[in-house]
C-alpha cells in the first residue's frame, strides 16, 4: 500500500530535502548544528543560535532555558526553530499520517498528551473518583529518545537506511529528541507506543486504569495498584527510566492529583483548592484596595513588573475559569471590575520587532460552484519575499527561454507567472518550487451577488485575515503588496489595514513597528505565490473523485503538494476554518449522495 506523503518512497538525500520542503543549505545547516554550552556554563538564559547559517538574517534556533516548577531541579531547555519552522510543522503533520497508517495502535488510546482534542483535564477525568492513585514520571523523556532510536523506528517502518538516518538527524539536536520542535511530540508518541502497550497490559492485570500525558504515567483503581518494581522493570525494558523522586501514591482524602488537577470528586476534576483560595484572595484585595495598591502591598512598584503580574493574574483567572465552569462567571466579573477600576489590561507588548521584515502578497480569484460566484482572497506571508519573487522569475525565465514552450507565450511575457496563463507543465514546475519556499498561505472566500457587492465582499475577506496576519508579522516592518484591482478602491484597502494596525497599537498588541502598502500590477513575481495558491485551491474544490481502480486526479495531487502551505482556509459564509487538522474537501465530496 502506498499513499500521498509515503516516506518509504524516498530513496535519496535530494528527494528527502524536496519532501521536507526545504533547501540544501538549510538542511545541511540543521545537520551541522552543534548545540551551545549548557546553561550552567554560560550567563545567558536564552539565546539566538545561528550556527552554520551566520550569513542569514534569521537564526537557526532560539534556545529557551525555562526553570522547572521546583527550581532545585534545574531547568528544561526548549529549542524554538526559526529558520526552518514551517518545514518542521509540515514534517510533523506528515509523520503523524505516516505513523497512523503504518504503525498499528498509533496513537495509543491511553495517550492524552500532544493529541488534538485532549488536554490535562481530559487526562485527569479518566481517573476521577478512583480510590487509589499511582503517578510516576519518566526521567529526561524527550532527550532519552536518541537519534539512533528514531532511525531504527523509521527503518522498521520501511524507510531506507540512508534516508532514515538523515531524517532522524534532522529531527534531533545533540543526538536526542528536543523539546520545542513540532516533530518531537509526534515522534515521542510513536517511540513510546511499546511502553503504552505494556502499561495497558499491566493495568488490565491489576484491574486499574492507565493514561500517559507526555512523561507522566498514571494508574488508578479501587484495589491494589501495580507493583512499583514490576513497573520500573517494564519501563526500563522499553528504553526509559523512572524519575524515582517524583513517584507518588495517594488515596482519596489526601493530595489526590493527576496532571495538576484534583480527582477526588467522582463528577469531575478540580483545580487545587490552594490555587483557588489564593486567586479569590487576590481578587478580593484587588477589588477592595485596587490592583495598584494590592501589588504595592506585595512590594511590587516597578511598572513593568506590575504589568507582568497583571498578565499572570489574567492567565490564572482564565485557567481556573476553564476548569471550573461554575466559578467562571464570578471570577471573570470580579477580574474585569478590578481591571476597569484601575484602567489596566493584560498587555502583549511587541517583543520581536528586531526581526527581519515580513512580506505579505495579496491576490484574488473567482470560483464557480453550482451557479454561484465565490470571491476568494489569497495571502502569502514570508520573511523571504525578495527570494520568493526571484524564484518565480527564474521559473518563468527558464520557460520563456524554451523555444518549444507551448501555451500563450505572449500572455506570459505580458502578465508574468500567472496560473490562468501557465501551461500544465509550467504549473507543475512552479508548484514544485513553491513547495520548497518559506511562506505561509491564507485564503478566505465568500459568495457574492454581482458586481455591486464585489468591493464590499473583497474588504470583508481582507478584514477577516489581516488582523491575525499583522500580529504574526511582528518585526521592524511589514511590506504589503496588493494586486491592482479596478473593482476595489485602493484608498479603502489602505484605510482598512491602517485601522487594524491602529487598533493593535492602541491595545499594546503584537504588530510590526511600521508597515507600508503598494498596489502593484502584473507582472509582479511576488503576487505569483498567492495567485497559484488560489488557482490550485479552485481546481481542487471543483475536482471529482477518482473512479474505481483509477489514479488520484491531478488537481487533487497538486493540492496535496501544497497542502502544508495553506495554514488557514476560511469560509466566511459559514465562518468555518479549515486547516491540516480540519481539512477542506472538494465540493463534490461534501454534497449529499443522490
Amino acid at each position: 500500500m502506498t499513499f500521498p506523503g509515503d516516506l518509504r518512497r524516498i530513496t535519496s538525500r535530494e528527494a528527502l530535502i524536496v519532501a521536507i520542503g526545504t533547501d540544501e543549505a538549510t538542511f545541511d545547516a540543521v545537520l551541522a548544528f552543534d548545540p551551545p554550552l549548557k546553561r550552567e556554563e554560560t550567563t545567558e538564559r536564552s539565546e539566538s543560535v545561528v550556527g552554520p547559517t551566520s550569513a542569514l538574517s534569521i537564526p537557526m534556533f532560539f534556545r529557551h532555558d525555562i526553570p522547572k516548577r521546583n527550581r532545585r531541579r534545574g531547568y528544561r531547555t526548549v529549542w524554538e526553530p526559526l529558520l526552518a519552522k514551517l518545514e518542521y510543522k509540515a514534517l510533523a503533520r506528515r509523520l503523524e499520517t505516516f505513523f497512523q497508517i503504518l504503525l498499528p495502535g498509533y496513537p495509543h488510546d491511553a495517550v492524552y498528551g500532544y493529541r488534538q482534542g485532549r488536554n490535562i483535564r481530559e487526562n485527569a477525568a479518566v481517573h476521577t473518583g478512583h480510590e487509589g492513585l499511582l503517578t510516576v514520571d519518566l526521567r529526561e523523556f524527550f532527550p532519552s529518545i536518541s537519534e539512533d532510536r528514531i532511525g531504527r523506528l523509521f527503518k522498521t517502518l520501511g524507510i531506507g537506511s540512508e534516508v532514515a538516518d538523515l531524517l532522524a538527524e534532522f529531527v534531533t539536536i545533540g543526538g536526542g529528541l528536543p523539546l520545542g520542535l513540532p516533530t518531537s511530540p509526534v515522534i515521542s508518541n510513536a517511540v513510546a507506543l511499546p511502553l503504552d502497550l505494556a502499561c495497558e497490559a499491566l493495568a488490565k492485570a491489576t484491574d486499574t486504569t492507565y493514561t500517559r500525558y507526555a512523561d507522566d504515567l498514571t494508574f488508578s483503581g479501587i484495589g491494589n495498584l501495580p507493583d512499583l518494581g514490576i513497573l520500573r522493570r517494564l519501563v526500563e525494558e522499553r528504553g526509559f527510566v523512572l524519575a524515582e523522586q517524583k513517584t507518588r501514591r495517594s488515596k482519596i482524602g489526601q493530595a489526590h492529583y493527576v496532571t495538576g488537577l484534583s480527582i477526588s470528586d467522582p463528577a469531575q476534576p478540580h483545580v487545587p483548592r490552594k490555587l483557588k483560595r489564593r486567586l479569590r484572595q487576590e481578587l478580593y484585595y484587588a477589588g477592595k484596595f485596587g490592583l495598584g495598591d494590592h501589588f504595592r502591598h506585595l512590594g511590587i512598584n516597578d511598572g513593568s513588573v506590575i504589568q507582568q503580574e497583571v498578565n499572570r493574574l489574567d492567565g490564572t483567572v482564565r485557567f481556573v475559569a476553564h476548569h471550573e465552569p461554575a466559578l467562571a462567571a464570578r471570577l471573570k466579573t470580579d477580574w474585569r471590575g478590578a481591571l476597569q477600576a484601575e484602567g489596566m489590561k493584560p498587555s502583549f507588548v511587541p517583543r520581536g520587532q528586531h526581526r527581519s521584515p515580513f512580506y505579505l502578497f495579496v491576490d484574488e480569484a473567482e470560483f464557480q460552484n453550482e451557479g454561484k460566484t465565490i470571491l476568494a482572497l489569497g495571502m502569502t506571508v514570508s520573511q523571504h519575499g525578495p527570494r520568493m519573487a526571484t524564484e518565480a522569475g527564474q521559473v518563468l525565465s527558464a520557460a520563456l527561454n524554451d523555444i518549444y514552450l507551448d501555451g500563450n507565450v505572449e500572455a506570459l511575457r505580458k502578465r508574468g507567472l500567472h496560473f490562468a496563463d501557465a501551461t500544465e507543465d509550467l504549473r507543475i514546475q512552479y508548484i514544485k518550487r513553491l513547495a520548497g519556499m518559506r511562506f505561509e498561505g491564507y485564503v478566505a472566500f465568500a459568495e457574492y451577488d454581482g458586481p455591486p457587492h464585489y468591493e464590499k465582499t473583497y474588504l470583508r475577506l481582507l478584514g477577516a485575515l489581516i488582523e491575525r496576519r499583522l500580529k504574526a508579522a511582528e518585526s521592524q516592518f511589514a511590506f504589503l503588496y496588493f494586486e491592482q484591482n479596478s473593482k476595489v478602491s485602493a484608498a479603502k484597502t489602505e484605510a482598512l489595514v491602517q485601522s487594524v494596525f491602529d487598533h493593535l497599537k492602541a491595545h499594546d498588541d503584537r504588530r510590526p513597528l511600521a508597515f507600508g502598502i503598494q498596489i502593484v500590477s502584473k507582472p509582479h513575481f511576488g503576487i505569483s505565490a498567492p495567485d497559484f495558491l488560489l488557482g490550485v485551491l479552485g481546481r481542487y474544490l471543483k475536482s471529482k473523485p477518482a473512479g474505481p481502480g483509477k489514479p488520484e486526479p491531478r488537481d487533487r495531487l497538486l493540492f496535496e503538494r501544497l497542502r502544508d502551505k495553506y495554514r488557514l482556509i476560511l469560509d466566511l459564509d459559514t465562518w468555518t476554518e479549515y486547516s491540516r487538522r480540519r481539512p477542506i474537501l472538494p465540493w463534490s465530496d461534501t454534497r449529499p449522495k443522490s
